[in-house]
């Protein structure tokens, strides 16, 4: 059953390719490091963990195709799905892949709240479980 907006509500788009690129170009700011370092870093990690970042013959990513990653007016250049866990890791942000399921109702979650949730179900599980030890004392 689809749920009506509320007037002042927006539905979201899935056409999120300028807030995918907003999201990293803010993320690769935020790392502190030159578009030069942080274009390296990629490449190290890349290298690492076997993921080819670009097609043609260059083996690496360079410093123009990262800048038309990053430009959200550049709408012909989008990182490859490939590419995307690298450059997360690189700027050590879950952001851009947050912009990416937020439309589907979504949330990336790290590890620290995947436990918080499991610790959450655990005690709503035993919450409920005490409810029926109590309601089966009662019947004895």
């Amino acid at each position: 059953m689809a749920t009506q907006l509320g007037l002042f509500d927006t539905a979201p788009t899935l056409n999120i390719l300028r807030d995918l690129k907003t999201a990293m170009a803010r993320a690769a700011d935020a790392t502190g490091l030159s578009r030069d370092e942080l274009c390296d870093r990629i490449n190290q990690l890349a290298d690492r963990y076997g993921v080819r970042l670009v097609k043609g013959t260059g083996p690496n990513l360079t410093m123009a195709t990262l800048e038309k990653w990053l430009n959200p007016e550049d709408k012909e250049r989008v990182i490859p799905a490939k590419a995307l866990p690298v450059f997360c890791a690189a700027v050590n942000s879950i952001e851009p892949l947050q912009v990416m399921v937020t439309p589907l109702g979504w949330r990336v979650i790290d590890d620290k709240q995947a436990k918080l949730l499991q610790l959450a179900e655990l005690d709503q599980e035993v919450k409920r479980k005490q409810a029926m030890m109590k309601k089966l004392k009662a019947e004895l």
